[in-house]
């Protein structure tokens, strides 16, 4: 009896085993996306596709997520065929699945797609995924989002160029942008104006292409307006509003020299000169269709020697999408030049490069056979396998008893064997340990690089104000942490606060400077705590799909009042001191909620005086929460006594003292959280 209980034991625990596996798989997977992003960030595209595809082998990627980036490094890269076939792959992935996150991947990979196809020309294959995603999005209730939207203008531009009724081509074009004015109403933030300047930059191009200067002209009204109030944005990117400000006036004098207004056409040509964006590879490759229409073959032709830069900067290959877009259009502006010889080496050169070029796209065509071959052998697969399924389960159940059983009387009667069996176990696990091993020496390899990266935006010079003694320290817990400090002096103003970021490692520190940056920001144009609070939250609430948030505690000193204003965003409260030994813990009135959690909150805020000696001290959960070895937490308790004994001492002492006290508390017990103090003092005045 006791021996059948044991069995059933035993196969509980192996079809149970799901449950825990799940959960270690989402976190693997959360590292795994947090590595391709840090890469993202970096524009680092064969990075990308390296770990991409290696964590989806791996299974610690779903493979529509793996298709997504896959895809999109490839089309970085100006690698169209392999960008569409992992697209393709990727809407195959996750196009029948209704959650949330498999939703999210199929939007964006389908609207990725259609301005893939659309870009190369391919009008009808763009067509034939833009409605069909823009039907399914609809149908689920996700059709408030950019990427909707941005389809619904891709459709308009495809019908452009098929040349279908003007009237219905008109109306989705517009239909889309006032949606998208809506949205930026609703959402007033730079990152809706760039969605939307997006879609207007392709409405432009689409009629510049087609020949149809008049519309494009309109559209090309709407973008510089868009522009000018993007600019205008608190979270604005300067670099940014320059760039699309080039890019208008280059479309501009396209458009103006279409409708045969040469003057003005040549008038918004020398604008885009004199723009940064001008000087690059990009911005020369872009003015060559300008230089062509207007029969400037010389300037076109000088233009066109920045190719090889612009094929570098991309990190693309001689295609024949590169050649036919490329190559030859060098050819023809150096031919209309009269630079016979340059026009005789890009020839050669296109005679030399087009076979493997045939080649590369005849291994690209195969490779994409393959795996639409592979895919529908998987989908047949798939039928089978239900049916059998549940036969399969049982058999699997009954498999493991009659393993069981063997294995209980081979452990009875061949004791020698079963030890002799565990020694080969034992060894085989040392070598799966060793291999383990090295992949995580190789990732907390990254992590303490990003920590170097964290350590050196937090200031570790601090503000040199007369009758003011500030200092502060940050401890992560693991190599990369979540928690923040920082401060800003604006005029007779000085802002600091402290922070506490959901989560650790990579996630947490990518939050972690967002944060920082905004408050940075809004403090350097002189919001209140409160305002910043909100604005902040406005901000980090939008498109936040790791559901992450951050605890503030964002304070303003009025050096010539002497008052401070503060906002406490779910933070826990400081130690205040009067100057003569007595500390206890500010009474908050107005906790608030935690910022990036819900994007219409309206944060409140507080003020007090600040009278001469003074201390307020910042900190988060790492220091009162701190624990030693019985579980046992500093308490605040412990904060203030150490204060109240170091009262007449600098702010780094007091900071150093606390440090020194919960390590010794601690007594060898891991530090279970970052560990993050500011303190700030009013200096006594001299009398």
């Amino acid at each position: 009896m006791t021996m059948v209980a044991t069995g059933v034991v035993a196969i509980n625990i192996i079809l149970s085993g799901c449950k825990g596996n799940s959960k270690e798989q989402e976190r693997l997977n959360e590292e795994a996306e947090s590595l391709v992003y840090a890469a993202y960030l970096d524009k680092d595209y064969p990075r990308i596709i390296k770990l991409a595809d290696s964590l989806k082998k791996l299974g610690d990627f779903p493979e529509g997520k793996a298709c997504y980036w896959l895809g999109y490094a490839y089309d970085r890269l100006m690698q169209k065929r392999m960008a569409e076939l992992y697209w393709k792959t990727g809407i195959a992935a996750v196009e029948n699945s209704t959650e949330e996150e498999d939703i999210r991947v199929y939007a964006g990979i389908t609207h990725r797609l259609t301005g893939l196809l659309s870009t190369w020309t391919e009008y009808e294959s763009a067509l034939k995924v833009a409605i069909a995603a823009t039907e399914r999005l609809k149908s689920l209730g996700c059709d408030t989002t950019s990427e909707y939207y941005n389809m619904l203008i891709y459709i308009g531009c495809c019908q452009i160029h098929f040349g279908l009724s003007e009237d219905n081509t008109n109306k989705s074009l517009e239909d889309a942008y006032n949606a998208q004015l809506n949205y930026i109403k609703r959402h007033a933030y730079a990152t809706s104006y760039r969605d939307a300047i997006v879609g207007v930059i392709n409405i432009s191009y689409n009629f510049l292409e087609k020949g149809d200067y008049e519309k494009s002209k309109v559209w090309l009204d709407r973008m510089r307006l868009l522009i000018d109030e993007y600019g205008k944005q608190a979270d604005a990117r300067p670099d940014y509003t320059e760039k699309q400000k080039a890019r208008y006036n280059i479309y501009l004098a396209r458009a103006l020299e279409g409708l045969g207004q040469r003057d003005d056409a040549a008038e918004a040509y020398k604008l885009f000169c004199q723009s940064e964006f001008f000087q690059t590879a990009e911005g020369k490759m872009l003015a060559s269709d300008y230089l062509r229409l207007a029969g400037r073959w010389q300037d076109a032709a000088d233009n066109f020697g920045s190719m090889d830069e612009y094929m570098k900067d991309y990190g693309t290959n001689y295609s024949l999408e590169i050649i036919q877009k490329m190559l030859l259009r060098k050819y023809e502006v150096n031919l209309k030049a009269g630079r016979i010889d340059t026009a005789i080496a890009v020839s050669t050169n296109i005679t030399e490069r087009l076979d493997s070029a045939i080649t590369q796209s005849r291994r690209a065509d195969a490779i994409e056979q393959e795996a639409v071959h592979e895919k529908e052998l998987e989908m047949a697969a798939e039928n089978e396998r239900n049916v059998r399924q549940r036969h399969i389960t049982q058999l699997i159940a009954m498999a493991a008893f009659i393993a069981f059983l063997i294995i209980y009387i081979i452990v009875r009667h061949r004791m020698q064997a079963r030890l002799e069996k565990a020694h080969n176990e034992l060894k085989t696990a040392y070598d799966q340990l060793e291999e383990t091993t090295t992949a995580k020496e190789r990732m907390e390899s990254e992590l303490r690089i990003a920590r170097d990266i964290q350590m050196s935006m937090v200031p570790s010079v601090f503000p040199s104000v007369e009758g003011v003694d500030m200092y502060a320290s940050m401890t992560p817990a693991k190599e990369v942490g979540g928690d923040l400090y920082t401060f800003l002096r604006k005029d007779d103003k000085l802002y600091f606060c402290v922070g506490d970021v959901s989560g650790k490692g990579v996630p947490a520190s990518l939050f972690m400077t967002m944060a920082t940056r905004g408050f940075l920001t809004l403090a350097s144009m002189g919001k209140k705590p409160a305002e910043i609070a909100t604005r902040m939250n406005a901000e980090l609430s939008n498109n936040n799909e790791m559901d992450m948030f951050v605890t503030m505690f964002i304070c303003m000193y009025d050096l010539k009042e002497g008052r401070l204003e503060y906002c406490n965003a779910g933070h826990n409260p400081p130690i205040i001191g009067d100057g003569e030994g007595q500390y206890a813990i500010l009474d908050v009135k107005e906790t608030n909620a935690p910022i990036g959690l819900w994007p219409e909150l309206e944060f409140v805020g507080e003020e007090m005086e600040l009278p001469s000696g003074s201390m307020i001290l910042l900190y988060t959960d790492g220091l009162n929460e701190a624990e030693n070895c019985q579980q046992e937490q500093y308490g605040e308790e412990r904060i203030i006594k150490l204060m109240a004994s170091h009262t007449s001492e600098s702010t780094r002492t007091i900071i150093e003292a606390l440090k020194a006290d919960t390590d010794l508390f601690r007594n060898g017990a891991e530090q279970n959280d970052d560990l993050t103090m500011l303190a700030f003092r009013v200096e006594k005045k001299s009398i």
